[in-house]
């Protein structure tokens, strides 16, 4: 912000010197800040970023206020030229909106998606995308992956909503598939382990999801 103020500065006196001819009243001088100001705001190298604006646009602002309470007192000559130095200034700042919307970056909000936090739980921060590739699963760590899912369904499955349980079946089903891809090359008793996980999840999803259901109804219906 200094070196805004510095660059403003040096162009205003410059300006001042080969403006004034003579004594100046107030109000002729403040309709001739507005207008050095916005000359000399032309004349800088731009530099397209918020904060450098935003400088620019402060000094602005204070030499017009400042302008307006005294403006009753200009010939109408004087105050067409500082009307055309507020049109000169609006153009500027068109434009350097528009060169900051094209070189500062866009910053996205994005609403956290219920699906990868559960995903992210059940096997991992990251491990399952968008694309449910399950290719992270081998047959070597297929028994723990199935066992850190199952034990994390049992230890959550009081604070499952309908729609978690909806996502749970996609991934289950997706665990399978993979398991029945690398199904042949499992260690020795895996297959078994894994059998036993699974009517274990069975179990816990034929309890709690159908309960879960009938809860959100009765409380929809108690709504109604």
């Amino acid at each position: 912000m200094k070196k805004v103020n510095l660059m403003i500065s040096t162009a205003l006196v410059i300006t001042g010197f080969t403006a004034c001819k003579g004594p100046v009243s107030e109000a002729q001088q403040d309709a001739m800040n507005v207008n050095s100001y916005v000359d000399s705001i032309e004349a800088l190298t731009p530099v397209y970023t918020s904060a450098y604006w935003s400088d620019l646009e402060n000094g602005y602002q204070v030499r017009v206020a400042k302008s307006n309470t005294t403006n009753s007192a200009l010939t109408a000559s004087e105050k067409a030229k500082v009307a055309e130095s507020k049109v000169q200034y609006v153009a500027l700042k068109t434009n350097y909106e528009v060169k900051i919307k094209e070189t500062e970056p866009v910053v996205v909000v994005t609403t956290p998606d219920f699906r990868q936090g559960l995903r992210n739980k059940l096997f991992g921060e990251g491990v399952v995308g968008s694309d449910m590739s399950f290719g992270f699963a081998t047959s070597e760590n297929l028994l723990s992956i199935y066992r850190n899912f199952v034990n994390t369904v049992a230890d959550n499955k009081n604070n499952y909503s309908r729609e978690d349980w909806d996502e749970i079946k996609v991934l289950y089903e997706a665990l399978d598939t993979r398991k029945n891809t690398v199904e042949k090359e499992l260690p020795d008793g895996h297959n078994t382990k894994i059998a036993g996980l699974k009517i274990k999840f069975s179990s816990i999803k034929a309890t709690h999801r159908g309960g879960t259901k009938g809860a959100e109804n009765k409380a929809a219906k108690e709504k109604a």
